[in-house]
């Protein structure tokens, strides 16, 4: 028997769509024992991710290894990482926030997150091992997304500073992190001392290091249409090749042209 690999995006529920962007579902069913390996590269984005069935495996860009729990908040991540699925039959769910939003249902400053795959449990252990349970045997993907929404939902609680990290995640989104953080702090009429700390309490990196991740992915989309790597550079606001260069070898362990050559699968 082949292996039969299905991923499927979903949209939240209404009240819940100014927080997450979406959910995402991979189910993989084989007979054999083959290991699926993938480079997971920054986004800008975090994650909360449910494995319903056997957990990945993730190695580190430093070589360190860790079986993800069943449960768990995937954080920022600054620097790529491989993730290797489990022999056999793999099910999992993911709810992948807007930058901003993941302190609207965990309290701890998202700095804490960082580069981590943090377990759930640890966290909430009576309710996220009962979640965890219901998870397993629940029917289908309709009944999972409906008890992760309950779950979040009686969560929620809107911190003070969200309505302006919303707005400086915009900010540098909307101009594919081609801003200065003194132009981003100036736009918000507030200091530059005052947007870092909002930034590491509700996105989990710095705003420069935001830009950055931000700017090297719209450099990925720009590919398709760039003729050189000089004309990518430049149209992705990067000021030489060199520095293109630099993120790409920072963020995904390859040059731009090996990465093209075999790309990361991204979401939409």
């Amino acid at each position: 028997m082949k292996a039969l690999i299905t991923y499927n995006i979903y949209k939240p529920n209404n009240r819940l769509s100014g927080l997450i962007k979406f959910y995402w579902q991979l189910e993989l069913s084989s007979d054999l024992q083959t290991i699926h390996t993938e480079r997971v590269i920054p986004s800008g984005e975090l994650q909360l991710i449910f494995h319903y069935r056997t957990p990945f495996k993730e190695i580190s860009k430093h070589n360190q290894t860790l079986v993800q729990p069943q449960c768990l908040i995937s954080g920022q991540q600054t620097e790529y990482k491989d993730v290797m699925t489990a022999p056999g039959s793999v099910g999992m769910l993911a709810v992948v926030f807007y930058p901003y939003a993941l302190r609207a249902f965990f309290p701890n400053p998202v700095s804490e997150f960082t580069n981590q795959s943090i377990a759930l449990d640890a966290i909430f252990p009576t309710e996220i091992k009962e979640l965890q349970d219901r998870l397993i045997e629940a029917n289908g993907v309709y009944s999972r997304i409906w008890l992760i929404e309950k779950f979040l939902l009686g969560r929620l609680s809107i911190p003070n500073d969200f309505s302006l990290a919303r707005e400086a995640v915009n900010i540098i989104a909307g101009v594919n992190g081609q801003t200065t953080v003194s132009e981003v702090a100036s736009k918000l009429d507030i200091s530059k001392r005052q947007l870092e700390r909002t930034f590491l309490k509700n996105v989990g990196i710095s705003p420069k290091k935001f830009g950055r991740i931000v700017r090297f992915n719209a450099s990925i989309k720009l590919f398709e249409s760039a003729t050189s790597l000089t004309t990518l550079t430049y149209e992705a606001g990067y000021f030489d090749p060199s520095h293109l260069i630099r993120d790409f070898r920072g963020f995904t362990g390859l040059s731009p042209k090996e990465f093209f050559r075999y790309p990361c699968q991204l979401p939409d």
